[in-house]
């Protein structure tokens, strides 16, 4: 090697490559250049991100193209922002003139650019017939860059004022040995105006290299000089992603280190050591990657920046869901944001990750996440400033309610005001009876936002809360508070002796009923089981004495049911995680109606509760809420008496999506049922659980509900874990159950039905089409812990014919998926079974854009857990061609008449498990006796028969296993959707 020290940098930092050995990469992108202007395209158009390399691009294109026909002319329209037509053709003739090697008296146009200004023709009509005199049988094109300076109107396009624009197109079509290739410092969706001008012509990005172009650029510039070791060229091409402003960037700054040290070697320490110096060195280009984002794609950007860092080596979390654990409300504006910066090509394919980790890294060290969330604060409209004004002056005339409803009208405006969250935290504990909950829950949210400024607020209002619950003697909830208080400030000396004092005094309580249960257990050593009995009479009066109150002496003994637990000797159930309407599941949800609706149906007034859930019915986005739509008709149920009710489990706080799906199907039912008089004038009520897909959390809600002896059946529980960790308590109950999401064949049992295909069915019906389609070596990738996961894996493999290379578990933390899919292909494996559970389909996502992004050509095939629009959207093009085998599709011709009502009820579409929910519902509902139990429920589930008018689609019976009689519908996504693989017309 060379001595370092000699030789200047050759790595080029933020200036066009003018030299062709300088340049490495885009040979697609000049083979579609030459083959478009062959095909006599008079119109091409380039577009990227800014520091991409556009302009170097368009100056190679003399020595790339290999075109002899054609002579290329660079025109740069960088200073052209304000420029007249005239003005801007003056130049451009000059520049023709001068880069031909013409004759400077070519130009007969004046020097002054009044006259062309009048008469453009000139140009056309007089300037370029003399160029191509000169040319003769070669043809000219321009090139143009920086073509969106031109007249922009506040960054768009505008097809009808820009008048250069219109010319061109015009002598494009009189001239025709003119050519025009354009360059456009933008993204697809903002150049559709120009698009459209020039008649939708072909276009191109220039975009990042592909590694091998990467990998020159890298290595050639400093060929002789710098050895790149293997890991140090991997570690550089993993922080630039091919972007060659940044590659160049690294590289800079790695020679001026080697340099420095006297190295000849470049090692992935040096890359690592040199990334500050890198990002200091691209600031330029970097913030551009910032400056032209609306506020709500900066927080996405930093959100996503922020999920990468705390996932390290997994799945970064969702953008809008780490917003939320920062106090950040779901708006459409955030939303959409995520989707627009994936367009743009800041974000991988995943929508989770920055695609160029520089970027990212940049992001976190110059964009914090704390900070810029409060820009979202800046979306203060006239009408905001105004209520502002508005409060100050009802503040002063003391009126705080007036004061509330002011601030809370901000929120309605802009969810994400922050500074108002304390202030209106404050306001609500100055009312004469403070609102303690509200208080807290914006103080929470305030404490999210900001931790440091808002802590001693929120510590305040909990330690308030507490005092004001013991004086209503809610030691329990009193405890808590002080509990809540303590997670955060562990040492705070007020809280500790306000919950010593709560302690005592819960001892105290307990201690007669202590006494009695140890003088009962002793007497149980001593004497026979007469005795005992006599004993325990006379402990029964001694604790109605001691304890003040009427209580049988067997609550003292008998042990608490499953998920309760003993308070003051009785067995009480946790917060319950169950509600007819005396809350809501969806508290993200702004609805007043519907908070207020809870609040007359837990004070027991259902007229007035009816009343407000009617109003509420529709949300913010004009569409029904299914949660409140199931409230209204439980409030008509209470007023009229004597009602019905069935239990539905939903997984509310973990995926809210499901939640919503599952309920839309029940509320439906419900409605129609109750609209038609319901049954013998009684109506039904739904009691609506959360089990958070949580097996221990489920077993506790299955005890409550068997425990609430008006409740005749359950709909549920979402996934098949959840279901299996309820069922042997309803068995036992002998409670029936009926599933219209749990597919797993481990699930059954007497009182056990469902409304959902099987995974015999699926499984079948996968191994059917992978045989019939000569895929006959195939990888299953799957979850061996999830009862659904490994029974759809039993039953392909029981159906399928052909070779099984591999079973490969999911949640293995040491899976390497590029591995296994690389060597899969390399062993002629010929599709990928998807198997994930609900809680790992991003992992087959992810499984299928390697698939892709390597060419493996692996076809991917799965079962139900992957069909929905988030795996769609995440998934985008790599699950193209993705066959899934699902219980019920809205376009086949059985389920579209129960599709269109639905997805025109709720003002959308409607997924499967609507369908199957609602279709759960209407077979308890035909179960219904004059007098039912859940005894008769169960005697007549078995025995029912309901009619495809009647359902979702298909029949609904059941067999002697309890399993419906249907069949599992193949879909395949084709250009982002699913259609219908096997329906017949």
């Amino acid at each position: 090697m060379a001595n370092i020290n000699i030789g200047i940098n050759p790595y080029i930092l933020g200036k066009q490559i003018n030299k062709p050995e300088e340049f490495f990469g885009r040979e697609e992108l000049f083979q579609f250049i030459e083959d478009s202007l062959n095909s006599d395209i008079k119109f091409i158009l380039l577009h990227g991100q800014r520091r991409i390399g556009k302009s170097s691009v368009l100056k190679q294109f003399a020595h790339k193209v290999a075109l002899q026909k054609f002579v290329f002319v660079y025109f740069d329209l960088q200073n052209h922002s304000n420029s007249s037509v005239s003005h801007i053709l003056l130049e451009l003739a000059e520049e023709i003139t001068e880069k031909l090697g013409l004759d400077s008296d070519i130009i007969t146009l004046s020097s002054s650019d009044e006259e062309l200004n009048t008469n453009p023709n000139r140009f056309s009509h007089e300037f370029l017939p003399k160029v191509y005199q000169k040319l003769g049988d070669k043809n000219l094109v321009l090139l143009l860059d920086e073509f969106d300076i031109v007249n922009s109107d506040n960054g768009i396009l505008s097809q009808e004022n820009n008048i250069f624009f219109i010319y061109l197109k015009s002598l494009l079509k009189q001239q025709k040995k003119l050519f025009i290739i354009p360059v456009v410092g933008r993204f697809k969706d903002d150049f559709q105006n120009l698009h459209k001008l020039f008649n939708s012509p072909p276009y191109q990005e220039v975009g990042l290299l592909n590694e091998i172009s990467a990998r020159r650029l890298i290595i050639k510039p400093a060929q002789g000089i710098l050895e790149y070791q293997e890991d140090a060229i991997k570690a550089i091409l993993k922080l630039s992603a091919g972007h060659p402003y940044f590659t160049q960037a690294i590289c800079f700054n790695l020679f001026l280190q080697a340099k420095i040290e006297e190295k000849s070697t470049v090692t992935s320490s040096d890359v690592q050591s040199i990334v500050d110096k890198a990002i200091e060195s691209a600031t330029g280009g970097l913030s551009w990657f910032w400056d032209g984002l609306s506020i709500s794609e900066q927080v996405v950007f930093s959100a996503v920046a922020k999920a990468q860092k705390i996932a390290i080596d997994r799945f970064p979390e969702d953008p809008l869901t780490l917003l939320k654990k920062y106090g950040v409300l779901q708006t459409e504006p955030l939303t959409e944001a995520t989707k627009k910066l994936a367009r743009k090509g800041y974000l991988d394919d995943t929508e989770r990750r920055v695609k160029i980790e520089l970027v990212r890294r940049w992001l976190v060290q110059c964009h914090s996440l704390n900070q810029e969330i409060y820009k979202l604060e800046e979306f203060e409209t006239e009408e905001i400033n105004n209520l502002l004004q508005k409060v100050t002056q009802l503040s002063q005339n003391g009126k705080i309610q007036d004061v509330i409803d002011c601030y809370e009208e901000i929120f309605k405006l802009n969810p994400n005001h922050f500074s108002t969250l304390p202030i209106l935290a404050e306001r609500y504990l100055d009312l004469e009876v403070p609102n303690f909950e509200k208080a807290l829950e914006l103080y929470m949210r305030a404490y999210q936002v900001d931790r440091i400024r808002n802590k001693e607020g929120l510590l305040l209002a909990r330690e308030a809360y507490g005092k004001n619950l013991i004086e209503q003697r809610e030691l329990i909830k009193a405890k808590i508070q002080f509990e809540g208080v303590l997670e955060i400030e562990p040492d705070r000396n007020s809280a500790q002796q306000q919950l010593r004092k709560i302690k005592a005094e819960l001892v105290k309580q307990e201690a007669p009923q202590r006494r009695v249960e140890e003088q009962l257990m002793n007497d149980h050593k001593k004497y026979s089981k007469t005795l005992i009995r006599q004993r325990l009479i006379l402990g029964a009066i001694a604790a109605i004495i001691l304890v003040g109150g009427g209580i049988a002496v067997y609550r003292f003994l008998k042990p608490c049911s499953s998920g309760q637990e003993k308070v003051n000797g009785n067995c009480v159930s946790p917060p319950s995680n169950i509600s007819r309407g005396d809350r809501t599941f969806f508290f993200t949800i702004p609805n007043t109606s519907r908070d207020q609706g809870i609040e007359a149906f837990k004070e027991g007034n259902y007229p007035q509760a009816a009343a407000l859930f009617q109003n509420a019915v529709k949300d913010t986005n004009n569409k029904p809420d299914p949660e409140v739509l199931i409230y209204y008709n439980n409030a008509k149920a209470r007023e009229k008496g004597n009602s019905l009710t069935l239990a539905v489990v939903v997984p509310a706080d973990n995926s809210q999506d499901a939640t919503q799906e599952i309920l839309r199907g029940v509320a439906q039912a419900q409605n129609q049922f109750n609209v038609n008089g319901g049954s013998n004038g009684r109506l039904l009520e739904i009691s609506i659980a959360n089990d958070s897909n949580d097996p221990k959390k489920a077993e506790q809600v299955a005890q409550q509900l068997v425990n609430d002896k008006s409740v005749l059946g359950v709909i549920g529980h979402d996934s098949s874990e959840a279901t299996q960790a309820a069922l042997p308590i309803y068995k036992q109950a002998g409670i029936p159950i009926i599933s219209a999401t749990s597919t797993a064949n481990s699930l059954n049992g007497r009182n056990f039905f469902r409304t959902i295909a099987s995974d015999a069915a699926s499984g079948e019906k996968l191994a059917q089409y992978a045989t019939k389609s000569l895929l006959n070596k195939v990888v299953i990738f799957y979850n061996p812990k999830s009862p659904y996961s490994n029974s759809l894996r039993e039953e392909f493999t029981k159906k399928f014919r052909g070779q099984i290379f591999r079973k490969i578990d999911l949640t293995d933390p040491t899976l390497n998926i590029e591995q296994e899919l690389k060597e899969s292909a390399s062993q002629k494996v010929q599709a990928v079974m998807l198997f994930p559970d609900v809680h790992h389909t991003s992992r087959a996502i992810e499984i299928a854009k390697i698939n892709t992004n390597n060419n493996l050509g692996l076809k991917l095939l799965g079962g139900e857990s992957l069909y929905n629009q988030q795996n769609l959207n995440e998934g985008n093009k790599a699950v193209e061609g993705l066959i899934l085998a699902v219980p019920w599709f809205r376009k086949a011709p059985q389920s579209k008449k129960f599709a269109k009502s639905a997805e025109d009820y709720w003002k959308g579409g409607v997924s499967w498990s609507t369908a199957t929910s609602f279709d759960a519902t209407k077979a308890f509902i035909k179960s219904l006796s004059f007098n039912p139990s859940r005894q008769s429920i169960l005697a007549r589930l078995p025995m029912i028969e309901l009619s495809s008018e009647e359902t979702s689609g298909d029949i609904v019976k059941f067999n002697k296993e309890g399993e419906r009689q249907s069949q599992a519908i193949l879909v395949r996504v084709e250009k982002g959707h699913f259609q219908c693989l096997q329906c017949s017309p």
